[in-house]
């Protein structure tokens, strides 16, 4: 009987200790480690390139992006986070992904960019149509860092035009039917910020258009590098992450 008992407390204990592995193997795999390779990159400009006009996405798709307005990474490159960053004059300067529209309609979605400016307007990285509830603009509102769709927006109660180099993100949750108030979470430097909306109109559903390309930098005045878009939602340790390899390269 006792032996009968330990083999059956050896089965459980085996069986347990399968079921751990295979939820940490599912873990892993919604949430990779190396978001370098994480198959949700939609895009990943470093912003870095030696010279000319044509900025290399890092990701596995290939979306260059075509430097407008006078731009060129042979006068307006600078000492970036990592690496080198483009500098952008605040006028018609523009980085287009022509022919990429962006992560569309009500799907999740992360952006995230390294920014250093004194100014408190301009984009950092946008996409989608001219009409309300269309638009994703990822950006300065009212001085602060935030999201808009063209009609409602909320942004980071804290500035980051200071002169120094900060780390900004936005993360749409998945929801049949997302919004503002309730399924837009921002980070910066790495930390959940505390954020500021305007109430009734947020709760309006994101369903991000597709008319047009998707451009980094609109209307923005100093230095943007390492712009990432995810078409997943990732995780505030995951959003830590990207902050903590940044600074280790």
């Amino acid at each position: 009987m006792a032996k009968t008992a330990l083999l059956a407390l050896a089965v459980l204990l085996l069986g347990l200790a399968g079921a751990a592995l295979t939820v940490a193997a599912a873990g892993a795999k919604n949430e990779p480690a190396d978001l370098d390779a994480d198959p949700h990159l939609a895009g990943w400009w470093k912003l870095d390139d030696a010279s000319g006009t044509t900025a290399a996405d890092a990701s596995k798709h290939g979306r260059k992006g075509a430097l407008q307005g006078g731009l060129a990474f042979d006068k307006d490159s600078d000492a970036g986070r990592v690496g080198k960053a483009l500098k952008f004059d605040g006028k018609a300067g523009t980085v287009e992904i022509t022919g990429y529209k962006g992560v569309t309609g009500a799907r999740p979605r992360t952006v995230a960019a390294w920014i250093k400016t004194k100014a408190s307007r301009g984009e950092i990285l946008s996409w989608g149509e001219g009409e309300f509830g269309k638009m994703f603009t990822f950006g300065f509102i009212r001085g602060r860092v935030g999201v808009t769709p063209s009609g409602g927006y909320l942004y980071m109660n804290d500035p980051v035009n200071d002169d120094a180099w900060h780390h900004v993100a936005a993360v749409v949750e998945e929801a049949e039917r997302p919004n503002l108030h309730d399924h837009v979470k921002l980070y910066k430097d790495g930390e959940p910020a505390t954020i500021h909306d305007i109430g009734l109109l947020d709760l309006w559903p994101l369903d991000t258009g597709d008319k047009l390309d998707l451009r980094i930098g609109r209307g923005f005045t100093g230095l943007i590098d390492e712009v990432r878009l995810y078409d997943r939602a990732l995780s505030a340790d995951e959003i830590k992450a990207l902050v903590t390899q940044s600074k280790g390269r």
